[in-house]
């Protein structure tokens, strides 16, 4: 599995095990908890300082292997830097240093969430285990073989010791959730573009209905009828029909205008008539990241298309298509095609379905490209 790390929290009290990870500032100095836990293994810590110049910097790391006076195999130290000037985001790269040193093990990992100042508090320990899962996360479903040395992804659980359990676990639930949309879409843009095309989207975007989300489909027929003559003169490029994917998330309270997100999709790039270099071809898949950030915000209105390869129905310069309000849309310059595809200007963003409710305000997550309107 691509995130198949295990995120817990556990009393200080917790005799670690496996890998033992714990966080010094600048004068390596810890915790009073993490002092208890380490005991004489606290001197091997210096030493070990002393010899590979470890100086407690923020995010640098220090690796002990079989430490004397411990029961865990394995002792990680992870600098915080200066304590006076560290923020609320470090914490999140804190979660991420320790992750990667973590990458080559398989083990059962514990994590003192404690400065010397004191322990964490909860949203500062959500915050190391938001780092450590985005951190461990690797895409490597179709590896049928690795080579040696290569970087091997974490698999396993990791405890975070904290001072109070209960109030880290209800701080991480919202950070959990961000952590899986971003995952989510890490997944939807590496995914290659004969596994992950508009009606494959279509349907793992439909699973979001487990949430609570409505999700709504339109194929080829329906976009049609809606005039969506400019998303379908891209998708029309490919084999693959295109599809728009709608979802809606009616959390606000009645009456407040809607937000609104619209993520430019296109599965793989190749740019149709006017095909990119060989250089950059490979990289097309991710031209579609603009949907996958919509996907994970769970309340997107995303719009999608692919084009795969040149054929003699793709969008050439010369054509002229109409949208869904009767404005004619022409291919001005060779590259970009996919721009004329998506509905531009915030007042428009909610009427892509006929809608006649405004957005409050309106994001473009396009992939590569600044999105833009040609109205002859």
């Amino acid at each position: 599995m691509s995130d198949a790390v295990k995120v817990g929290f556990v009393p200080f009290s917790t005799v670690p095990r496996g890998t033992l990870v714990v966080f010094c500032d600048d004068a390596l100095k810890f915790g009073a908890a993490t002092r208890k836990t380490l005991g004489r293994a606290a001197n091997l810590v210096r030493r070990a300082a002393d010899t590979n110049q470890f100086k407690g910097k923020s995010g640098s790391t220090l690796d002990i292997l079989a430490p004397e006076g411990l029961k865990a195999s394995r002792l990680i130290v992870v600098g915080a830097g200066k304590l006076s000037a560290i923020n609320d985001n470090d914490f999140l790269k804190l979660g991420g240093a320790a992750a990667g040193k973590l990458r080559a093990g398989n083990g059962a990992v514990a994590i003192m969430a404690e400065l010397p100042t004191g322990a964490m508090t909860p949203d500062q320990s959500a915050a190391v285990a938001s780092g450590i899962r985005l951190r461990a996360y690797k895409f490597d479903r179709y590896k049928t073989k690795k080579k040696d040395g290569e970087e091997v992804a974490l698999k396993g659980d990791v405890s975070l010791a904290v001072d109070d359990v209960a109030a880290a676990r209800k701080a991480f639930t919202p950070d959990a959730h961000i952590v899986d949309g971003v995952i989510m879409a890490r997944e939807l843009v590496n995914e290659p573009p004969n596994v992950l095309y508009p009606a494959e989207f279509a349907r793992r975007a439909s699973q979001l209905k487990k949430l609570g989300v409505d999700v709504e489909v339109l194929d080829v027929k329906a976009m049609t009828k809606l005039g969506m003559g400019a998303l379908l003169g891209v998708a029309q490029g490919s084999t693959r029909p295109g599809r728009v994917v709608i979802m809606r998330w009616n959390g606000a309270k009645r009456g407040d205008q809607p937000v609104a997100f619209v993520g430019k999709g296109v599965c793989f790039d190749t740019g149709g008539i006017s095909i990119k270099p060989a250089g950059s071809m490979e990289d097309m898949k991710g031209d579609m990241g603009g949907e996958g950030q919509c996907g994970r915000r769970h309340r997107p209105c995303r719009e999608h298309a692919r084009r795969q390869r040149t054929t003699s129905r793709r969008y050439r310069h010369v054509d002229v298509r109409a949208d869904h309000r009767d404005h004619q849309h022409r291919r001005r310059r060779p590259i970009g095609a996919g721009r004329r595809s998506l509905v531009c200007g915030e007042e428009d963003q909610a009427d892509i379905h006929g809608r006649s409710r405004n957005p409050d305000r309106g994001d473009h997550g396009g992939a590569r490209h600044r999105i833009c309107r040609v109205v002859l």
